[in-house]
């Protein structure tokens, strides 16, 4: 409905309910003081009004074009002006005691319709009030006639004339002053318009701003009772949450075990780290919401530093590695010379000692682990010095089928299970093919040595997005996460045999080819390693 239409109901509402009153008290009156031939004019009165009302109400609900017009709401004013005209000439004509509703019906105008309808109510008061004093004063209009109950008195030129003066000055001066505040609240209402569209504007820009950031923001009560949070929030602690969640205690249902979070005694502002089982890392930012002096909440915010925590320990890595390979080569030198002479000493002391003597196998022990410490130095060099890459585009399938082919037909395989999925298109890649193999090759010997007697090795090849994953899981001892966080450092191995080289090698082949290595491991039932390389785009 608009705005017209709006007043337009509320004049006819409010004009039934003032005549409803006024029957209403006029009933009483007559029940419990008496005076009915008193109250005749007003029930006259009421009948007229109420007549008219109706034949508003029918023209609104008929006239559909005319109710949304100020036209409609001038008419009703006009008939409200005759009608308080009637009610004067039936109640003591120029000396009646309702010539005051003239000024209540500027009033209303001049709110309904601003300067010009206060005006024009004034002029048509102004208009119907002295014609009547002149029918009055010449005897044109004779209300005693109608009974006892309707006499007036007459009255002279000289006092007609002062109370149209006086009439005609209050009549003007409440339109003049409904004007200038009528101006006045059009001003008002113009800039609370302007204020209310601002607010609307820049609530509807903070509450996209909240939504597209990636930080989770959410407000609490001074318990820690979340009252609001944007849906980055919500994705990072849980699709679903009940009504009225506290987020300590959310955090602590998701592995936190620190300090308090909303401890009045901590400082205004504190950052905390939250480090959850599954390996994600969050970042924990709360400051205390104010209200003038007093605290009335918690801000919060947080953010996902998985990513962040990663890439520092892969830098941290790195940083290693570099200090290692600064090592490696004077190492080599100096282990090396030592140990060919230590390994040819012992043979040729082995060939003079008597067979069966423990000075004999005491030397074949020398030789052994010279040749031991002797492939772990090479490894070792292998690992800090990898040969130079030689990248060519290749279809992965074939090669994986390769390496899975000939670990199925190594005799160490034993009893233990290997299934292959391949994709049934291209998987191509820019990549060096050794380094490839060499990187599958220690992923299926890792997951040999994991898995006991009638275990199962799964080796997946998949495509995603723009990468491809080489995929390697299997059923056996699984690993603890301190020790997932640790596993592709050099020499940090778990099983009994090897150098604990080989993830390293690994996480060394992921990052010269621009990928990465994730790992997904639970103690006691197995582990999940992905190679996960960039796709090489197909040119047609």
């Amino acid at each position: 409905m608009e705005p017209l239409e709006k007043q337009a109901v509320r004049l006819i509402v409010y004009r039934m309910v003032v005549v409803l009153t006024l029957f209403v008290s006029a009933l009483a009156v007559q029940v419990f003081v008496g005076g009915e031939t008193t109250l005749k004019p007003f029930y006259y009165l009421i009948a007229f009004v109420l007549a008219l009302n109706l034949a508003y109400a029918v023209a609104f609900s008929l006239l559909r074009p005319l109710r949304g017009r100020p036209l409609f709401l001038y008419l009703q004013i006009l008939g409200d002006v005759v009608t308080v005209t009637l009610l004067c000439s039936l109640t003591g004509g120029m000396r009646s005691i309702f010539t005051f509703l003239y000024q209540i019906l500027v009033v209303v105008a001049g709110v309904l319709l601003r300067k010009r309808g206060a005006f024009l109510t004034a002029s048509l008061g102004a208009v119907c009030y002295g014609l009547l004093s002149v029918a009055l004063l010449y005897g044109w209009l004779h209300p005693e006639r109608l009974g006892p109950e309707f006499a007036a008195d007459p009255a002279t030129v000289e006092s007609a004339l002062q109370t149209l003066a006086a009439h005609y000055v209050g009549f003007f001066l409440v339109a003049a002053l409904m004007a200038l505040v009528a101006g006045r609240m059009e001003t008002a209402r113009k800039a609370l318009g302007d204020a209310e569209l601002n607010l609307r504007e820049a609530r509807t820009f903070i509450e996209q701003l909240v939504s597209s950031l990636a930080w989770g923001v959410l407000t609490t009560d001074d318990r820690g009772v979340v009252t609001f949070s944007n849906p980055a929030g919500i994705r990072l602690l849980g699709e679903t949450l009940p009504h009225g969640w506290g987020l300590e205690e959310r955090l602590r249902q998701l592995g936190y075990d620190g300090p308090p979070l909303f401890d009045p005694s901590a400082p205004a502002e504190r950052e905390v780290e939250v480090s959850l089982p599954e390996g994600r890392h969050l970042t924990l930012v709360v400051a205390p919401l104010r209200s003038e002096a007093s605290p009335v909440g918690f801000l919060a915010l947080l953010r996902d530093q998985t990513e962040v925590v990663r890439l520092r320990e892969e830098l941290a890595f790195k940083d290693r590695l570099l200090a290692v390979g600064a090592m490696a080569a004077d190492m080599a030198h100096e282990i090396r010379n030592p140990l060919g002479s230590i390994s040819g000493a012992a043979q040729m002391l082995a060939r003079s000692a008597p067979p069966g003597s423990a000075g004999g196998d005491l030397l074949k022990i020398i030789q052994e682990e010279s040749r031991r410490l002797s492939e772990i130095l090479e490894s070792f060099l292998r690992y800090v010095k990898p040969p130079p890459l030689h990248k060519v585009s290749l279809d992965l399938r074939p090669l994986v089928q390769d390496v899975a082919t000939l670990f199925q037909r190594d005799g160490e395989l034993g009893e233990v299970s290997l299934t292959l999925t391949l994709p049934e298109g291209p998987v191509p890649v820019r990549a060096d093919p050794d380094r490839i193999r060499q990187a599958l090759w220690n992923l299926l010997q890792n997951a040999r040595r994991a898995v006991s007697a009638g275990g199962r090795i799964a080796v997946r090849l998949e495509t995603e997005a723009s990468a491809a994953i080489l995929e390697v899981e299997d059923d056996g001892v699984g690993m603890r996460q301190d020790e997932v966080r640790a596993f592709f450092q050099p020499f940090r191995h778990g099983f009994r045999k090897g150098f604990g080289l080989g993830l390293s090698v690994v996480h060394q082949v992921a990052i010269e080819h621009d990928g990465r290595v994730a790992v997904e491991s639970a103690y006691g039932k197995g582990s999940r390693f992905r190679l996960i390389l960039p796709r090489e785009e197909a040119h047609g």
